[in-house]
């Protein structure tokens, strides 16, 4: 990264990811992805995941992702979903190319063609000053065409109302806000910053606490009236269970490259329909993710109005691993298109991304 930077819990110098390529016998590929501890994510799919996946059909993922998850008895919340993620990922998009079919169209059609796309960021420079520079990213997401904005804050009461006030201000009085505190806030914290912000009209209030702290956001919950929103760091679809029986957040944003890949994410969508639950996934990491993540949102049932959901976390911080492989730029409306092709929608260049690689192997049948 240019800069050292990061939120409000902590900052950092660089990105990674690992990314799967898998190959069919018939030569198609696939392609998964994992941001989370890339190098244990390595380690898992060499030693003990890609056995699961190997001489095995690429048109039953259901089937594969049933077997890796044998392998989850003693972690059923934690790496092993982060590291299958990539492979179930990847054995999708595989399925679709060698049948022709987007992703979307396997999961049987897409919902929307394109949907209403939030800026995400800016991240936080470290330093004195975390919100240096922060009213002129925010401003250039406008002039990207973004009708819709979620910030970064939880730095400190009078700097993160400053923030706010000032991101309504620039975006507009019909533009969609959002604020995202990455579980650096407490309970009381949270309530008085609801309350302090309420003519900034707030659509939601993202990971105020440590993501698995459920009782902590009831206790929220019951004190505001902005919407919560959380579950990125959740990984299968049990976790999303306890916070949906709780009924704490009112919009779930399971992430594809965390949670157990799309296999698991679609029960996590049947989920959330059950308790009448709004579903915005979170989207970090690559390319890979971003478009597998569009595919997914595209099958998403609509719920709710301020905001509508689904809708698209499109990370606008410095990430050549997304933008070297996909960079669409939003509509008149702040929409941004599904790409309808087979897959994951568009071809997969690695060659895009060759001066960031740092290691590669592969493991055979």
């Amino acid at each position: 990264m240019p800069t050292v930077a990061g939120n409000a819990l902590r900052v950092f110098s660089e990105r990674s990811a690992l990314l799967i390529r898998i190959t069919t016998a018939g030569g198609q590929v696939g392609w998964g992805e994992t941001w989370a501890y890339p190098y244990a994510a390595a380690e898992l799919i060499k030693r003990n995941l890609a056995q699961y996946a190997l001489g095995k059909s690429v048109t039953n993922p259901r089937l594969i992702h049933q077997a890796m998850l044998s392998a989850a008895v003693p972690d059923r919340r934690g790496q092993t979903h982060m590291a299958l993620s990539a492979l179930d990922i990847a054995v999708w998009d595989a399925f679709g190319r060698s049948s022709g079919l987007s992703i979307s169209s396997l999961l049987g059609g897409a919902l929307r063609k394109e949907i209403l796309a939030y800026a995400s960021g800016p991240l936080l420079p470290a330093g004195e000053d975390r919100y240096a520079g922060f009213e002129q990213a925010v401003e250039g997401f406008i002039a990207d065409g973004f009708q819709a904005v979620k910030i970064r804050v939880g730095i400190g009461a009078k700097e993160d109302i400053r923030a706010i006030e000032a991101a309504r201000s620039i975006v507009g009085d019909d533009a969609t806000l959002m604020i995202d505190l990455n579980e650096a806030s407490t309970i009381a914290d949270t309530v008085a910053l609801a309350d302090a912000t309420r003519s900034s009209r707030l659509a939601w209030i993202e990971e105020p606490l440590r993501h698995d702290n459920i009782p902590g956001y009831r206790r929220i919950a019951e004190k505001i009236s902005v919407p919560l929103s959380g579950g990125e760091s959740f990984c299968g679809v049990q976790a999303f269970r306890d916070v949906m029986v709780d009924g704490s957040l009112a919009v779930l944003q399971p992430d594809l490259a965390i949670c157990g890949g799309i296999t698991e994410a679609i029960k996590i969508a049947g989920l959330a329909d059950a308790f009448d639950t709004g579903v915005a996934p979170h989207v970090w990491g690559t390319g890979v993710n971003f478009l597998a993540s569009l595919q997914y949102a595209s099958v998403l049932s609509a719920y709710g109005k301020s905001p509508s959901v689904p809708i698209f976390e499109y990370d606008k911080s410095y990430n050549p691993l997304r933008a070297k492989i996909f960079d669409p730029r939003p509509d008149s409306k702040g929409n941004i298109a599904v790409p309808d092709g087979p897959g994951l929608g568009i071809d997969i260049e690695l060659e895009a991304l060759d001066e960031y690689v740092v290691e590669s192997w592969e493991v055979a049948a």
